[in-house]
């Protein structure tokens, strides 16, 4: 039986910077409305950037709005950063409502499109290449990242590598003064959502990679950065079956 091909998956998981009105006084202080604005409220350009690949590969987009610094919908429940300083205020029990309401139902929808794409019984399609769409910092604690689109993934996994090792190659060769790295600013194996994916299917089944742009191209315009994600359209690889 021949087998189609691969599905792809695109997600967002810090789109927007959305506090729901119960919420609204953990940030009523300047630090906090500042910290909503900043990239740790938020990953700027990140939605446009994943809604303009979504619609481009013909997928569904899923994406969050709401802030991070409430809880984090890309870190797993035993790590100390999931809730920020300010969500921390709150009681456990006030906490555990915020991961039925927000964290739970994101992070399931995400494995239980994954998981439907996949259509293990049938084998109807092999795989599912699931694309996160975050953006970063151009500077950290000082410190400036000489980086401008960063792919992660696993090493350990043969899809994602050839992917990853093709799509940065197709980068290089065409638009060859933006900095594409491998598993920069972050570890394709860090703690994440894609990294918790990797759990529940075989490399053979899913391969997640986590794309990374440097938020500098959305602050100086949509266009700029829009330009940037055709770019990676136009490289993306050919997904064998």
């Amino acid at each position: 039986m021949s087998s189609a091909a691969p599905r792809l998956v695109v997600s967002c998981e810090h789109g927007g910077n959305r506090v729901p009105r119960r919420y609204a006084s953990l940030f009523d202080s300047p630090g906090g409305r500042a910290a909503l604005k900043s990239h740790r409220g938020y990953d700027p350009g990140a939605l446009d950037a994943a809604k303009q690949m979504a619609s481009a590969m013909g997928v569904e987009l899923i994406s969050a709005e709401t802030t991070r610094l409430l809880v984090d919908l890309n870190r797993s429940l035993d790590n100390p950063s999931l809730f920020s300083k300010y969500s921390n205020r709150l009681t456990e029990a006030e906490r555990n409502e915020m991961l039925r309401s927000y964290y739970h139902p994101y992070r399931e929808r995400v494995e239980s499109v994954v998981g439907g794409g996949t259509q293990i019984q049938a084998r109807k399609i092999t795989r599912v290449v699931h694309l996160s769409v975050h953006t970063f910092t151009p500077r950290m604690a000082g410190i400036w990242r000489p980086i401008d689109i960063g792919l992660l993934f696993d090493p350990a996994s043969p899809t994602e590598t050839d992917i990853c090792t093709r799509w940065q190659q197709g980068m290089l060769l065409t638009h060859r003064r933006l900095r594409v790295v491998a598993n920069l600013p972050y570890a394709g194996t860090d703690d994440g959502l894609t990294t918790h994916l990797r759990t529940r299917w075989p490399a053979s089944e899913y391969a997640g990679i986590e794309i990374e742009i440097n938020h500098r191209f959305f602050k100086r315009s949509r266009e700029t950065q829009r330009k940037i994600v055709q770019a990676l359209l136009e490289t993306f690889p050919h997904l064998e079956t």
